[in-house]
């Protein structure tokens, strides 16, 4: 199998799995605060993340050259998925909450001449107007339908933005293992004191719920190191288009599990999205 399609196997993986995982914490939240199922989450989610530190050989590689890069980008992956999950469990429908995520190619578009000093090319910024206009069609903030909650979601696209630009600066120099590690660290750190000596009082889940918050942590644990993989191996070109069969799913378990049509405005709003994005990832491709 060729790195190439190699990478693309890992994407489709992962982003599967964690739609999988993010069906799961919707129902769980239900019962569970959000930031004490974030914190067990992150508990088992250290196993597999662990175990490919180990076979990467690269426990030595854990004093990397750039912690204040790594905790920062950590420290920005848990406020997107935080943010992600108020929109999830906040009355969004998934196949929204899944969709706004994904303007966070358009925000790098954006942020990338400030931050990194990327040349935006005029397919680029006609890109990003597309995709933010597939958001203002989707929610139609000037109709009495605009769901605030779905600025959770914008906001967590924004998050993901700022912590791919600091990917960038981090290049091709750590294992894939090294990243999740400290991305995990990061969900660990930052939801225990919030679960622990937060306002919302919680005991210890039932076994039921233990379980399946364990399968989620082993769930996402695995996945966030596949999409770090699928990036080594193949070019983003190759890899991007493909994270957006998370919208596929998300659609779908909103259908399946809580009966949740899209709009035909969600519809156009998301296909224009999706195609924002695509045109920055294939217009980078020809510079």
């Amino acid at each position: 199998m060729s790195p190439i399609l190699k990478g693309i196997v890992c994407i489709v993986a992962a982003m599967s799995m964690l739609t999988v995982s993010d069906a799961i914490v919707r129902g769980v939240t239900e019962r569970v605060p959000l930031m004490a199922l974030i914190m067990l989450r992150s508990v088992t989610a250290v196993i597999p993340v662990a175990i490919m530190v180990h076979l990467e050989g690269a426990w030595p590689r854990l004093r990397t050259p750039y912690p204040v890069f790594q905790l920062m980008r950590g420290g920005l992956i848990i406020l997107s998925y935080s943010l992600y999950l108020e929109a999830l469990t906040g009355g969004l429908s998934f196949a929204l909450a899944v969709a706004l995520v994904f303007t966070s190619p358009l925000f790098v578009a954006l942020l990338s001449p400030i931050a990194i000093g990327e040349r935006v090319t005029v397919t680029r910024w006609a890109a990003t107007l597309m995709g933010f206009a597939g958001v203002l069609v989707a929610l139609r903030p000037w109709s009495v339908d605009f769901p605030p909650v779905a600025l959770y979601s914008l906001g967590s696209g924004f998050a993901y933005a700022l912590s791919s630009l600091l990917a960038r600066k981090l290049g091709q120099s750590e294992p894939a293992s090294v990243t999740s590690a400290y991305t995990w660290f990061m969900f660990l750190a930052g939801s225990t004191p919030f679960a622990l000596f937060g306002s919302v009082a919680w005991g210890l889940p039932g076994l039921g719920d233990m379980g399946l918050i364990a399968i989620v942590g082993l769930i996402a644990g695995s996945a966030h190191f596949l999409i770090v993989a699928a990036y080594r191996l193949a070019p983003a070109t190759a890899v991007a288009p493909f994270e957006y069969v998370a919208m596929m799913w998300g659609t779908l378990f909103g259908y399946i599990f809580w009966r949740e049509v899209p709009d035909i405005y969600n519809l156009i709003g998301m296909a224009l999205i999706v195609a924002g994005g695509l045109v920055i990832v294939y217009g980078d491709r020809r510079r």
